[in-house]
């Protein structure tokens, strides 16, 4: 019987601010070790690769080696810059290359401190299209740096989105070539990636995830995000512009009066009621309270007002957008999984140049077996959503692998497609 060896993930994680140490024991999946340690930056900077160190140290002290150590490293994905570059299709191979650096350079005019990894993914006479990603070298070495010190040897480099669907194409070897939409839902956060030809070629990330789908409470999609700041930058603007407007108003009143214009203006119509301005105004006007700070003594003795913006509640929709309110816990689960639907019908609809290297023959949805009854829901809609809805097929994956595909991912390095490794 063979020796059976580690194999070792270690995962940058800004989502949650950790550092992930994920090992297996063989192809054992009952046999897999996972400890996390935080970090407080949000970045990765000086004070990020400081603690970085002390992370490592620590996880080299709990698991002590003689040997060198290989493993896997995985990035975040804010960390990676993945493009489509279009350049003119040339006679000879190294003429079409010098035309993609030359692009490169253009896109990225900080390109030397870069290591760009591209990949041909479509051509025709006129045309060659290249998938690009990119990182900062200086994360690289920093990153290498930390690892060697503590007898690491980086053997694979990717980030998460990669990651993620080196092992879906490990789990489920139909779809090791295959062009999809996946949709990862994790615990507090969701991760789409679009599949073309079995590699990664956009990905896209949602503040929200399996919380939303326990079924206790139906949220509308508004709650989800935290906007206050835009919002409240929007209604100073209007505030702003409606003062200015005023201003205007008056001064050209005073410059008719100068000129003795006695002609009658005609009467206003009246306004008819529109529904959906009723709901903007209302909105606008629960965006802000009137709030009494002071009184100015110097005046007239009346308060001094400051607009507070208010706590932020669930955006009022007219009628013909409503859906009827869900009242068991199926139900309130099919309804918020229609914000997964959405999401997903927009990035298909918004990222045209990614279909035009092959469109998504389906969206593959990672999600927990006992929640899969809302993609069945979801599917009796497939004529009007256009694209299928597919629970990732996976049998024989533990709940541990199947919450942390882009950690499993890194025992699978193989199954990482070479464009998406640096």
């Amino acid at each position: 019987m063979g020796k059976l060896n580690y194999t070792t993930t270690i995962a940058v994680d800004t989502q949650r601010s950790a550092i992930h140490y994920y090992s297996m024991l063989g192809n054992n999946q009952e046999k897999i070790e996972h400890r996390i340690k935080n970090f407080s930056s949000n970045v990765i900077d000086e004070n990020f690769f400081n603690r970085f160190k002390e992370i490592i140290n620590e996880f080299v002290a709990e698991t002590p080696s003689e040997s060198i150590r290989k493993i896997s490293l995985i990035l975040p994905d804010n960390a990676i810059a993945v493009d489509t570059v279009n350049v003119p299709t040339m006679r000879k191979k190294a003429a079409t290359d010098n035309a993609l650096g030359l692009a490169l350079g253009e896109i990225y005019r900080n390109s030397i401190d870069l290591k760009i990894q591209s990949h041909l993914a479509a051509q025709n006479k006129q045309y060659t299209t290249y998938s690009v990603a990119a990182i900062q070298k200086k994360i690289l070495t920093g990153i290498y740096s930390v690892c060697a010190e503590n007898k690491m040897l980086v053997e694979t480099t990717t980030f998460a989105a990669s990651s993620t669907i080196g092992a879906v194409a490990s789990l489920n070897p139909k779809l090791k070539n295959a062009t999809y939409l996946f949709l990862d839902i994790k615990d507090t956060f969701s991760r789409f990636v679009f599949v073309v030809n079995g590699r990664t070629v956009g990905f896209y990330t949602i503040p929200f995830g399996l919380e939303f789908l326990d079924g206790q409470k139906y949220i509308q999609e508004d709650m989800l995000f935290d906007h206050t700041l835009a919002e409240l930058t929007v209604l100073n603007a209007r505030e702003k512009a409606k003062s200015k407007k005023l201003t205007v108003l008056a001064e050209t009143s005073d410059e008719d009066a100068d000129a003795e214009v006695t002609e009658e203006a005609p009467p206003a119509a009246e306004p008819t009621p529109d529904e959906d301005a009723e709901f903007a105004d209302d909105e606008a006007e629960q965006s802000a309270i009137n709030v009494p700070v002071s009184y100015d003594s110097s005046a007239d003795s009346r308060p001094v007002t400051q607009k507070l913006f208010a706590k932020k509640t669930p955006r009022r929709l007219p009628k013909f957008m409503q859906r009827p309110i869900p009242e068991t816990p199926e139900q309130i689960v099919n309804e918020n999984f229609r914000v997964f639907v959405k999401w997903a019908l927009s990035l298909l609809i918004s990222n045209e140049k990614i279909l035009t290297l092959g469109a998504p023959e389906f969206v593959c949805v990672n999600i927990p077996a006992h929640l899969s009854y809302a993609i069945d829901a979801v599917n009796e809609e497939k004529e009007e959503n256009g694209i299928e809805f597919r629970a990732l097929a996976a049998n024989d994956a533990t709940a541990e692998v199947l919450a942390n595909l882009e950690f499993y991912g890194g025992f699978f390095p193989k199954a990482i497609h070479k464009s998406t490794k640096f």
